[in-house]
C-alpha cells in the first residue's frame, strides 16, 4: 500500500461538536439522576434499574462519541463498519454499567473507586479507539503514542471525577436539581474535553488504496440526526422515568410517614385508655375488696354476735324446760345445734371474704390459717413451704397474693380432682408464689394454650391476673397431664408500675 501527498486536512462542523456536548451532559444528568433509583432499589428492582441506567448511559456516552466522529469532516468520503460500531456501543454499556454499580454500593472505598475508575476509563477509551477502527476511507490513521497515553489517562481521571459526583448525589433527596445540572455540566464537559484530545493524536495519510466498504454504511445528514432525536428520547425517557419513580416514592413515603402518625397516635391513645381501663379496673377491684371487708366485719361483728346470742338463749331455754317434756327439750336441742352451724358457716364465710389476720399478722400466718381450714373443708392435704419468711410487704401486694392463693385452691378442689396441693414461696432474688397440684383435671390431653379452660370459673383467673399486674407482677399458668402450676413473680426493690 503506497501513500500519496499531506497528511488530510480536517475541520469540525461546530454545530455537531456542540450537540455532542450537550449530549454528554444529557447523559452525565441521566446518570446522576439513576443512581438514586438503582441506590433505593432492591432486588430485582435493583437489577432492573441497573441495565435500564447503563442502557441509557451507554447509549449516551456512545452517541457524544459518535457524533463527535461525525463533527469531524475530512476531504474524501467517510464510511461506518456497523459491527465494530455496535461493538463500541457494546463497550460502551458495560463500562456505564460498572460504573454504576461501583457508584450505587453502600460505600466507595479508595481502592474500590479507582478500580472502577480504571475499568470504566478503559472502557471508555476502548469505545473511543475501536469506534475510530469503524472508519472506512481513503486514508490510513497514523497515532501520537504520547496523545493516545494522555487521552487514557484523562478518560481514567475523568471516570474517577464521574464516580465521585455520582456517588455524591445518588441519594434521591441530596442535592438541589440546580446542583445536578451543573455537576452534570462539568461531567459532560470532562469526558467531551476526552473525546477531542483523543482525536487530536489521530492523523490521516492519504492512500490509492480503494477502502474496503463490505458491511459499511454512509452516514447521511438525516441519519446523523436521528442518532441526536433517538438519543434525546433514550434520556429523556430514562429522566422523566426516574422522576415519576422517585416522585411515587416520595408519596409512598409520605403516605407512610402519616400512616405511622396515625399509628403512633392510634397507639398512644390505646395505651392511654388501657391505662385508664387498669386504673378502673384497679378501683373496682378496691372496692370489691373495700366491701368484703366491710360485709366480713358485718357479719363478724353484728351477724356472727347475734346468733352467737341466739345460740346461748336456746341453750339457756333447753335447760329451762322441764324433764318431762322431752320431745320440746329436743326441738330446742336441735334450734341450738343449728345456731352453732349458722355461726360457724358465718365466721367461715367472714373469712373467706376478708381473713383479719392478714392485716394483723401478714402474709405468712394468713395463709397458714387459711390452708388449715381449706383442709377441714376440702380433705385436700396442703404443703406450705416459705423459704425465708417474707418480710411484710404493702397491704395490696400481700392482698393480691392471698387471692392467687385463695383461688387457686378452690379450683383445685372443684376441678383437678387432686387430692394434694403445694403452696411455695421464695425470694430469688424476686418474690415467687407457686401453687401446684398433681392432677389432671378435665383439661388432661388439652393442647398447650387452651389449659386455662380449667380455671375459667366466674371471673376468677381474670380477676388473678388483673390484681398481679396492678402490683406490677406476671402471673403464669403451666398446666401438663401431670398436673397444673400457677405462678407469680413479684420484682422486689423495683418501682412497681
Amino acid at each position: 500500500m503506497s501513500q500519496i501527498g499531506a497528511t488530510l486536512a480536517g475541520s469540525y462542523n461546530y454545530g455537531e461538536v456542540a450537540r455532542s456536548i450537550l449530549i454528554a451532559i444529557a447523559a452525565s444528568y441521566a446518570a446522576l439522576d439513576l443512581a438514586g433509583r438503582i441506590t433505593a432499589a432492591r432486588g430485582w428492582a435493583r437489577a432492573a434499574w441497573l441495565t435500564f441506567g447503563a442502557t441509557a448511559m451507554g447509549i449516551g456516552m456512545w452517541a457524544m462519541h459518535f457524533k463527535g466522529l461525525l463533527a469531524f469532516r475530512l476531504p474524501v468520503t467517510v464510511a461506518y463498519h456497523w459491527p465494530t460500531v455496535l461493538v463500541s456501543l457494546v463497550i460502551a454499556v458495560l463500562a456505564s454499567a460498572i460504573a454504576l454499580y461501583v457508584a450505587t454500593r453502600q460505600e466507595m472505598r479508595p481502592v474500590q473507586a479507582w478500580i472502577g475508575s480504571l475499568i470504566m476509563g478503559g472502557g471508555i477509551a476502548a469505545m473511543h479507539y475501536v469506534g475510530m477502527a469503524a472508519m472506512r476511507l481513503a486514508a490510513v490513521a497514523r497515532f501520537d503514542h504520547l496523545l493516545v497515553a494522555l487521552s487514557v489517562v484523562l478518560a481514567i481521571l475523568f471516570s474517577r471525577f464521574a464516580l465521585m459526583f455520582t456517588f455524591d448525589y445518588r441519594e434521591d433527596f441530596r442535592g438541589t436539581t440546580m446542583a445536578k445540572v451543573i455537576s452534570a455540566a462539568m461531567m459532560g464537559a470532562a469526558f467531551s474535553l476526552m473525546h477531542y484530545s483523543g482525536m487530536t493524536a489521530v492523523s490521516f495519510m492519504p492512500t490509492a488504496a480503494f477502502p474496503n466498504l463490505s458491511d459499511a454504511v454512509s452516514i447521511s445528514p438525516l441519519g446523523n440526526n436521528g442518532i441526536a432525536i433517538v438519543t434525546f428520547l433514550v434520556l429523556g425517557t430514562a429522566i422523566l422515568t426516574s422522576s415519576v419513580d422517585r416522585r411515587t416514592q416520595v408519596e409512598v413515603r409520605q403516605l407512610n410517614e402519616r400512616l405511622e402518625q396515625r399509628v403512633v397516635e392510634r397507639t398512644r391513645q390505646l395505651t392511654a385508655a388501657n391505662e385508664e381501663l387498669r386504673h378502673l379496673s384497679g378501683q373496682l377491684l378496691r372496692s370489691q375488696d373495700e366491701e368484703r371487708r366491710r360485709i366480713a366485719r358485718d357479719l363478724h361483728d353484728s351477724t356472727g354476735q347475734n346468733l352467737v346470742a341466739l345460740a346461748t338463749m336456746l341453750g339457756q331455754i333447753r335447760g329451762s324446760i322441764p324433764s318431762g317434756q322431752q320431745k320440746t327439750h329436743n326441738l330446742f336441742s336441735e334450734c341450738k345445734e343449728l345456731a352453732d352451724q349458722c355461726i360457724r358457716e358465718v365466721r367461715t364465710l367472714s373469712y373467706l371474704l376478708y381473713p383479719p389476720v392478714l392485716d394483723q399478722a401478714g402474709l405468712d400466718d394468713a395463709i397458714r390459717d387459711y390452708v388449715r381450714g381449706f383442709i377441714k373443708r376440702s380433705a385436700i392435704q396442703v404443703e406450705f413451704e416459705v423459704s425465708p419468711r417474707p418480710e411484710r410487704m404493702p397491704r395490696d401486694v400481700e392482698l393480691a397474693l392471698f387471692r392467687v392463693v385463695q383461688e387457686s385452691l378452690t379450683n383445685i378442689q372443684r376441678h383437678s380432682g387432686s387430692q394434694r396441693a403445694k403452696i411455695r414461696i421464695h425470694r430469688n432474688p424476686d418474690l415467687t408464689l407457686e401453687i401446684s397440684d398433681s392432677g389432671p383435671g378435665p383439661s388432661a390431653g388439652v393442647p398447650r394454650g387452651k389449659e386455662e379452660h380449667r380455671f375459667e370459673v366466674g371471673v376468677g383467673i381474670h380477676s388473678m391476673q388483673e390484681r398481679v399486674k396492678l402490683i406490677g407482677g406476671r402471673l403464669e399458668i403451666d398446666s401438663t397431664s401431670r398436673g397444673t402450676t400457677v405462678r407469680v413473680t413479684i420484682p422486689l426493690g423495683k418501682e412497681r408500675t
